[in-house]
């Protein structure tokens, strides 16, 4: 009995996780709510117009050409930086972190500022796959370090070819890493607004928009909506067959030499430097020339607003969605039960809902249940958590878990409660990854527009909406200094990030190679 006891969990984390939760699962009740109001009728009569059709067509046409280019780039760079010996190798891996950085819409401004014309299918496709390529690169690169390369240097002293030792030893140890990554890009493409907006493809988050802005009649956002909900979710039902089987590998892992490129070398710098032009060196030149003629018109003071707004922002998003993801991190892997296990995969059922469907579900409630909160700050913060909880979560379980379930124990026998251990143990060790949740959920409301568009208190601009009132007018010189103002904000918490994530590969390597 007394065993039993001291694995309830205390009151205050199941407050916690039930109003995450709850909340969590707002956009999928307003779903549910007006499609029921609306009818089936005429629901039906919504979906299958040919508009709607096109809009399919295009939506899933972008998703899967930028999930495939971004496997095939990320993949390359993650190759090139974990496995061989070209020169430059850590500063490659730095230029393919970079554009995570720069928002998707920034990189779309960038772009239609630069060359005039540039918009559509191709424009879209290129600025999601400069987006999303990193997430690929980071996933990969993480299973690189972690698998054991020696088996593909036996492959190639066998005879092997470079082609048949990646295809037969390294895909097969990397797919469900790149696969993840590249599920991703699809989710990121499909609830992207910014860009497409930006760059006049339409697809379901802008039509979504339009149809929010233009008409009292919600059926056909509320429409749009629920189909592009279904299709995140198929999905992510479909995710675990299309990753495979977990390649099981030796603990151990043994130091091998890198690989000599040879002859590939030249077309290697070729390919990276030509990537980095695109992704990087272009956006950053388009940036600087018009903030040459930006920063003489711009108004100080409005550019102070908006960076004094996003930092609160970010500020206030990341410290509400770590302290619920810390709660709800805390008790599915120290108070595992069948009822957290409902928790968590409650708040990731809602994980791949967009930013606008968001925004849509609280404007609904708030009007109908909290008209006090409509349009302020309250109401921004509580999409952001709903967007960004399970970042926070997944950046926190695992250092959580790292924690030894002993020093509970004698935290207990010493006097001390559930929450003066949590406070005093838990948190002290796993205090790098819950920094990491809070910078991976800074970068990510720094980053997001249409949820701030939509629930922002009237007055109120962040460097984000700022950029794209003045970008949706073609006032390139007057958005570029709230363009590039973002992107050196938004590199602070990606730097913390990405050397967080890759001081984590690398601890990890070496405890196994002491291991050996």
């Amino acid at each position: 009995m007394k065993n039993s006891l001291r694995q309830q969990p205390p009151a205050l984390l199941i407050g916690l996780a039930v109003a995450a939760v709850f909340v969590s699962l707002a956009p999928v009740s307003y779903l549910l709510i007006r499609l029921f109001e609306f009818g089936a009728d005429k629901v039906i009569q919504n979906v299958f117009r040919a508009r709607t059709l096109e809009l399919l067509g295009n939506s899933l046409l972008l998703a899967a050409a930028v999930a495939i280019s971004a496997v095939a780039v990320g993949s390359f760079q993650a190759w090139l930086t974990v496995r061989t010996a070209i020169k430059g190798r850590a500063l490659f891996a730095i230029l393919a972190a970079l554009p995570l950085a720069m928002p998707s819409y920034v990189t779309a401004y960038s772009f239609t500022a630069l060359f005039s014309g540039f918009k559509g299918f191709f424009a879209a496709w290129l600025v999601l796959t400069i987006g999303t390529a990193p997430y690929v690169y980071l996933a990969v690169s993480a299973a690189l370090f972690r698998s054991d390369a020696a088996t593909e240097e036996v492959a190639r002293s066998l005879g092997s070819n470079r082609w048949r030792v990646f295809s037969r030893v390294t895909w097969p140890a990397i797919r469900p890493a790149a696969v993840s990554g590249g599920m991703l890009s699809i989710l990121y493409s499909l609830s992207d607004f910014g860009a497409v907006s930006i760059l006049s493809f339409d697809t379901f988050t802008r039509a979504i928009y339009s149809a929010y802005r233009s008409s009292f009649d919600r059926t056909g956002a509320a429409s749009l909506a629920a189909i592009l909900v279904l299709i995140t979710v198929v999905l992510l039902v479909l995710e675990p067959a299309l990753r495979g089987k977990e390649v099981n590998t030796d603990a151990r892992v043994r130091r091998t030499s890198l690989i000599n490129l040879g002859w590939f070398t030249p077309f290697a710098f070729l390919l990276t430097g030509a990537w980095a032009v695109v992704s990087l060196v272009l956006p950053v030149v388009s940036l600087i020339r018009w903030n040459q003629t930006g920063l003489s018109e711009v108004d100080g003071g409005e550019v102070s607003r908006a960076l004094i707004n996003s930092v609160g922002y970010a500020f206030g998003g990341g410290l509400v969605a770590v302290i619920f993801g810390l709660a709800l991190s805390i008790l599915t892997v120290r108070f595992k039960s069948r009822i957290t296990t409902i928790f968590d995969r409650s708040i990731w059922l809602t994980h791949a809902v967009p930013g606008i469907v968001v925004a849509l579900a609280l404007v609904f409630i708030s009007n109908r249940l909290l008209p006090q909160i409509y349009q302020t700050s309250i109401l921004v913060i509580i999409a952001y958590l709903i967007l960004f909880l399970p970042n926070a979560i997944a950046a926190m379980q695992t250092p959580i878990s790292q924690a030894p379930r002993a020093l509970d124990e004698i935290a207990a026998s010493l006097g001390a409660t559930k929450v003066q251990t949590i406070r005093r143990v838990i948190v002290p060790i796993a205090g790098p990854g819950i920094l990491a949740g809070a910078a991976l959920v800074a970068l990510s409301v720094l980053k997001e527009l249409p949820a701030t568009l939509l629930l922002r208190e009237t007055g109120v601009e962040t460097l984000a909406t700022r950029l794209w009132n003045e970008t949706s007018v073609s006032a390139y010189a007057a958005a570029a200094p709230y363009a590039l103002l973002l992107v050196v904000v938004a590199g602070i918490p990606a730097w913390l990030l990405n050397r967080q994530v890759r001081q984590s590969m690398r601890f990890d390597l070496n405890q196994r190679m002491e291991r050996e």
